[in-house]
């Protein structure tokens, strides 16, 4: 299975610097980035979906740009 971004990061930030406190607490938010990250997804898929039935110009760079880069 494909690791996502947040994934990696939570990965990398638990092994590189020991949190090794609450797991808990590390565990919910990580779950809450991931949710983020879903709903961004979601959020771009659905605005490709709308432009391409819009017939309108658009290449994926610009797309991302105009939703993710404010």
């Amino acid at each position: 299975m494909r690791q996502t971004a947040v994934e990696w990061f939570a990965k990398e930030l638990y092994e590189k610097f020991e949190m090794r406190g609450d797991g808990n607490l590390f565990d919910e938010i990580l779950n809450q980035a991931k949710e983020m990250e879903k709903e961004d997804i979601c959020h771009f898929g659905a605005k490709c979906c709308f432009m391409t039935t819009q017939k309108k110009s658009w290449t994926i760079e610009e797309l991302y740009n105009e939703t993710f880069k404010e």
